[in-house]
C-alpha cells in the first residue's frame, strides 16, 4: 500500500471519527462488587449439571448394592468384660522405690493391644484347633491382601509349626477378625469375633475372653515369683546391715553418755527446752509489769487496775463525793467558819488522805512485783545460757550420733519393707484374684452383623450423591466459557444486550452454518427466490429474544448508533446469523435497514439472506458495480436490504484498508437508517479490528459453554485498542431450559401460539458463522 492510500485511509477513518465522535468513547461497565455465592447459585450448578450427578449416584449405588448383596454373611460373638485399673501390690513399697501413678487410658489401650495381640490368638487357635478350620487355613499371597483359597488340612492332629506360612496364615486372619471396642466413660470393653458360623463366633469369643484372663493371672503370678525370689535373696544382707548398725550406735552412746528420754531428745536438751519456755514466760510476765510500773513513774496511779478495781478506794471515793456535795450546798446559806461546814471540810481531808494511802499501797505492790519479775528474768536468762553452752557440747558429740542413728533407721525401715513385702508375695502368689471380669458372655448370634444391607445402601447413596455433586462443582470449576448475562457483566466488565437461545434455522438440523445455509438455498419453484430468508427466525420465543436485543442495542447509547459492526472472537459464534436477525428486528419498526457482508474470506450472508453472491461489496470495492446495484432485498422481509460479499479477493486485509470502504460505508449510512457490517472474527484476522474504526459502534457476539472468557477479553482489548466503541455483548446459543430461563416463564398469561415443530427437540443448535 503506497503512501497516498494511506493518507486517504487516515483522512477516511478521521472523518468517520467525526461523524460519530457522541458515541465513540468507550466504555467498560461499571458493575457492582462480586457477591457471595447464593444457596440458590449452588442448586443451579447442581440442576444444569444433573446427568452428571444422576451418573455418579447410578454408578456407585449400584456397585455398593451388588457387593453388599453377594457378600457372605458375617456373624459376630461378642463378650463384654471389665478391666479396672489397679497398681503393683508386690514391688512398689515405698520405702525402696517411688512408682508413678499409672495412667488408667495407657494402661486400658495396653490391655486393648493384648486382646489383639499374636500370642492370645496362638493360644486360640491351637485350644480350639483352628488351623484345621477351613475359614482359617488359607492360602494368603501379596502380604495378606489376595485369598488364594483354602489349604489343605493337616492330616495329622498336632499344631503345625508355629513358622509355617498355614499357621501365619491363620494367625493373621484371625487377628483381622477380632474386634475390641471400649465403653465410653466405663472401664467395661466389648470383645467380639466376626465369623461365617455363628456357633464358631460365640465360641471363639469366649475362648478368647478365658484365655485372656488366665494370660492376666499368669503375668501376676510370675512377677510375684520372681518378686519374691529377689526379695529373699536380699532380705537376709538388710537383715546383716541392720545389726551392725545397731551395734555401733549403742556403743557410741555408751562411751560419749548420751542418754535419750524418747527417740528424738536427751536430758541437756530437755532441759533447755524447759527453761526457754520458762524464760519466755518470765519476759512475758516481765513485760506486763513493765507497763504497769511506767503508769506508777509517771504519776497515772489512778489508771492502774489495782486502783480501779480497789474496793475501799470505791467506797472512800463515794463517802468523799457526799461529803463535798453537802459541803457545797451548806456553802450556799453559810460561810466555810461555820462550825459545821467545818467539820464537813475536815472529814473530806481525812478521807482524801486516805485514798492516798491506799493509792500508794497499790502503786508499791506493783513498783515490787515489777523487780521481782526483772530480777526472775535474768536468773532463769543465766541458767538458759548455761543449758545452752552444755548442748552446744552434747551436739557435737550428737552429730556423729545422728549419722548412726539414721543408718539405723534407714536399715530398720528396709528391712522391715522387704520382710512384709515377701510375706504378701507369699500369700498373693495362691490367689487368683483379677481386676478384669466377664460381665456378659458370648451367645450364638441369630442374626449375621455383616452386612448392614440398610446400612451399605444409604452410604452407597450418599457416597454416590456426594461424588457426583462433587463432580458436578468441579466440572463448574474447568468450565471457563461464559453462560449468562451475568458472566458477561462479572467477567468481561461489558453490557450484556441481550440473550439469544438455541434456535434452528428454519428447521434445518445441522450445526455448521455453511452445511445448514447451503441446504436451505433457494429452491422453490426455479425462481431463485425462498418465501423467507433462511435465516430469519419465526419462532416466537427467538423472535422475542432479537427484540429485546434490538432495544438494548437502541438504548446503549445517546445518540442512537447508525453503523454497527456484529463481530466475535472466534468463529462459529452465530454472528451473521444475529446480524441478519437483528436488522430484521429494526426493519420492523419502519427503519430501511441493510446487513453488508464485509467476511471476505468466508462469507455468509448470501446463503442466510436466500440471495445471490453476486454482485457484491467486493466488486464495489473494485469500482465493477455500482453501490446502489449491489443492494438486494431480503425475501420476505420489508426493508430490509443485504449487500453480499461478492467474489472472494485474495487480499482481504488490504481491500477493507482502502479509503473507499469508509467512503461507501458513510454512504450507506446517509442512505439507511441503520447498517449493519457483518466481519471475520477477531482473533483470527485483522479484518474485524480495521471495520471496527470505520463504525459508529460494536456489537460483540460470543457463544454460550464455548467460548472461554479470557478469549472474549482479548477481543475485547483488540477492539479497545484500535478505539472501538462496544455496545456490549450478545450471547448466543443459550439453553434456556438448562438456565432456567425460559420464556415460557414471561409469557404473562398472553401465549405464543408455538407452530408445530417451529423447534426440534432432538437437540439441533444455533447456526454458526
Amino acid at each position: 500500500m503506497d503512501e497516498n492510500q494511506l493518507s486517504q485511509l487516515n483522512r477516511s477513518q478521521s472523518l468517520a471519527r467525526s461523524d460519530a465522535q457522541l458515541v465513540r468513547e468507550p466504555v467498560v461497565v461499571d458493575v457492582s462488587p462480586e457477591e457471595v455465592p447464593h444457596l440458590l447459585d449452588y442448586w443451579d450448578v447442581i440442576r444444569k449439571r444433573r446427568w452428571v450427578v444422576l451418573a455418579c449416584l447410578v454408578i456407585v449405588f449400584t456397585t455398593v448394592c451388588i457387593g453388599t448383596l453377594k457378600e457372605r454373611p458375617i456373624y459376630e460373638g461378642k463378650v463384654r468384660l471389665e478391666i479396672d485399673p489397679e497398681t503393683p501390690s508386690v514391688v512398689n513399697f515405698k520405702e525402696v522405690v517411688t512408682v508413678a501413678p499409672r495412667d488408667v487410658e495407657t494402661y486400658q489401650e495396653t490391655q486393648f493391644e493384648i486382646l489383639e495381640s499374636r500370642t492370645l490368638a496362638e493360644k486360640v487357635i491351637n485350644d480350639l484347633q483352628l488351623y484345621r478350620n477351613p475359614e482359617f487355613n488359607r492360602k494368603l499371597y501379596l502380604f495378606g491382601l489376595i485369598d488364594g483359597g483354602p489349604a489343605p488340612i493337616p492330616s495329622s492332629p498336632d499344631p503345625p509349626d508355629t513358622s509355617s506360612d498355614s499357621y501365619r496364615a491363620a494367625v493373621a486372619i484371625f487377628k483381622d477378625d477380632v474386634d475390641v471396642t471400649p465403653v465410653r466413660r466405663s472401664n467395661l470393653v466389648d470383645l467380639a469375633f466376626d465369623s461365617h458360623d455363628p456357633n464358631l463366633a460365640a465360641r471363639i469369643a469366649n475362648d478368647l475372653a478365658d484365655k485372656y484372663i488366665d494370660n492376666n493371672f499368669q503375668i501376676k503370678y510370675d512377677e510375684t515369683m520372681k518378686a519374691r525370689e529377689w526379695l529373699e535373696t536380699q532380705l537376709g544382707g538388710e537383715k546383716i546391715k541392720l545389726e551392725k548398725s545397731e551395734d555401733a550406735l549403742q556403743e557410741y552412746a555408751r562411751e560419749n553418755s548420751i542418754v535419750f528420754i524418747n527417740d528424738k531428745q536427751t536430758l541437756v536438751t530437755q532441759r533447755l527446752a524447759d527453761l526457754q519456755t520458762n524464760y519466755t514466760k518470765a519476759q512475758i510476765d516481765r513485760l506486763q509489769w513493765e507497763s504497769l510500773y511506767n503508769l506508777v513513774k509517771e504519776g497515772k496511779t489512778d489508771e492502774l487496775p489495782g486502783v480501779i478495781d480497789n474496793r475501799v478506794i470505791q467506797d472512800l471515793s463515794e463517802k468523799k463525793d457526799d461529803l463535798e456535795r453537802q459541803y457545797e450546798d451548806m456553802l450556799v446559806t453559810v460561810k466555810p467558819e461555820f462550825p459545821r461546814a467545818v467539820h464537813l471540810k475536815t472529814q473530806i481531808d481525812t478521807i482524801d488522805k486516805e485514798i492516798k494511802i491506799q493509792k500508794t499501797a497499790v502503786a508499791k505492790n506493783y513498783v515490787d512485783q515489777y523487780n521481782n519479775a526483772v530480777k526472775r528474768e535474768k536468773s532463769l536468762e543465766a541458767a538458759m545460757n548455761e543449758a545452752k553452752d552444755a548442748v552446744n557440747k552434747m551436739g557435737e558429740k550428737g552429730i556423729a550420733y545422728g549419722i548412726l542413728k539414721r543408718e539405723v533407721d534407714s536399715n530398720q525401715q528396709i528391712y522391715d519393707g522387704l520382710l512384709d513385702r515377701m510375706k504378701e508375695a507369699g500369700v498373693t502368689a495362691g490367689l487368683r484374684a483379677s481386676n478384669i471380669h466377664v460381665i456378659d458372655g458370648a451367645i450364638v448370634p441369630k442374626v449375621p452383623s455383616k452386612p448392614r444391607v440398610l446400612l451399605n445402601l444409604a452410604a452407597g447413596l450418599i457416597l454416590g450423591l456426594g461424588l457426583g455433586v462433587g463432580l458436578a462443582f468441579f466440572q463448574e470449576y474447568l468450565d471457563k466459557t461464559l453462560k449468562t448475562a451475568d458472566d458477561v457483566e462479572q467477567l468481561l466488565r461489558l453490557s450484556s444486550l441481550g440473550v439469544l437461545p438455541k434456535f434452528l434455522s428454519n428447521g434445518a438440523h445441522g450445526a455448521a452454518e455453511e452445511e445448514t445455509l447451503l441446504a436451505l438455498a433457494p429452491t422453490n419453484g426455479g425462481n431463485g427466490h425462498h418465501p423467507l430468508a433462511p435465516a430469519i427466525q419465526t419462532v416466537p420465543e427467538v423472535v422475542e429474544a432479537f427484540r429485546s436485543l434490538r432495544t438494548s442495542v437502541l438504548l446503549s447509547a445517546s445518540p442512537v448508533p447508525k453503523l454497527l459492526l456484529v463481530t466475535s472472537a472466534l468463529p462459529s459464534e452465530g454472528k451473521t446469523t444475529t446480524a441478519v436477525n437483528l436488522g430484521a428486528t429494526l426493519a420492523s419498526l419502519g427503519n430501511k435497514v441493510v446487513v453488508v457482508d464485509c467476511d471476505m474470506r468466508r462469507p455468509a450472508c448470501h446463503r442466510a439472506t436466500g440471495v445471490e453472491n453476486q454482485p457484491g461489496f467486493v466488486q464495489c470495492l473494485t469500482g465493477h458495480v455500482e453501490l446502489s446495484g449491489a443492494v438486494l432485498p431480503v425475501p420476505g422481509v420489508p426493508n430490509l436490504s443485504v449487500i453480499p460479499c461478492g467474489p472472494i479477493p485474495p487480499n482481504p486485509a488490504e481491500v477493507l484498508s482502502s479509503a473507499l470502504t469508509g467512503e461507501l460505508l458513510r454512504l450507506l449510512r446517509g442512505q439507511f437508517e441503520y447498517v449493519l457490517v457483518d466481519s471475520p472474527p477477531l482473533l483470527s484476522v485483522a479484518d474485524g479490528r480495521i471495520l471496527a474504526t470505520l463504525v459508529d459502534a460494536v456489537v460483540l457476539v460470543t457463544r454460550a459453554h464455548s467460548t472461554p472468557y479470557d478469549v472474549v477479553r482479548r477481543a475485547r482489548a483488540l477492539l479497545y485498542g484500535s478505539g472501538a466503541r462496544i455496545l456490549g455483548v450478545a450471547l448466543n446459543a443459550v439453553d434456556l431450559a438448562r438456565e432456567g430461563l425460559g420464556y415460557q416463564q414471561y409469557q404473562y398469561g398472553y401465549g405464543y401460539g408455538h407452530p408445530p415443530a417451529a423447534e426440534d427437540e432432538r437437540g439441533g443448535q444455533a447456526p454458526r458463522d
